[in-house]
């Protein structure tokens, strides 16, 4: 009886130890799980969205880049990735893209922010008008990666980003326009 209590009590400590050494790792992680100036804002899609984001990036005061059509290599040193998402033909046509084109930069996008340990935002801010097929293929790509989702109410009719975000277990903000955005940036940069 004494030795499986002994045997017991060595387990109890070795779990514990295991548990403390495990705590710093697990406090990291949460850190990590805040965004952080400077913030790259993008187009995924080629629309206008990503210009109308990052003028109230900038009215929030928040230090930013903006470059719609930014490659893996231009993350720099930016710790906070925007990916404003809608699809535009005329955007594509201007670029000289394809939609084929823009879901491999989008992939590789990603695939450079998390190398790199940027949190990721997605927003939708072209409402309902930028729900179509197109667009579609973009938000199921880069969503489900997102460290938070923000969306107009009128981007979720179909309840797709609701879906996506309780799957991922992903904060979802809602709001009515672009013009209201400021006030959640504010929230997520503690003022800016």
């Amino acid at each position: 009886m004494k030795t499986s209590s002994i045997t017991r009590r060595l387990a109890l400590t070795a779990m514990a130890v295991t548990g403390l050494a495990l705590l710093p790792a697990q406090l990291q992680a949460q850190d990590k799980g805040k965004p952080s100036a400077p913030v790259l804002v993008t187009s995924i899609g080629q629309s206008l969205d990503a210009f109308q984001v990052q003028l109230t990036v900038k009215r929030a005061g928040i230090p930013f880049e903006y470059d719609a059509h930014v490659e893996p290599a231009g993350i720099g040193n930016n710790k906070t990735l925007f990916l404003a998402v809608g699809a535009s033909l005329k955007g594509f046509g201007d670029a000289g893209i394809t939609i084929k084109d823009e879901l491999a930069r989008t992939t590789h996008l990603l695939d450079e922010a998390k190398k790199k340990g940027l949190y990721v935002v997605v927003l939708h801010m072209g409402g309902e008008d930028r729900r179509d097929a197109l667009s579609n293929q973009l938000i199921e790509l880069a969503a489900p990666r997102a460290d938070r989702l923000i969306i107009r109410t009128d981007s979720d009719a179909d309840g797709m980003f609701a879906k996506i975000a309780k799957a991922g277990n992903i904060p979802l903000t809602v709001i009515d326009s672009v013009i209201e955005l400021k006030d959640p940036l504010k929230d997520m940069f503690g003022g800016a």
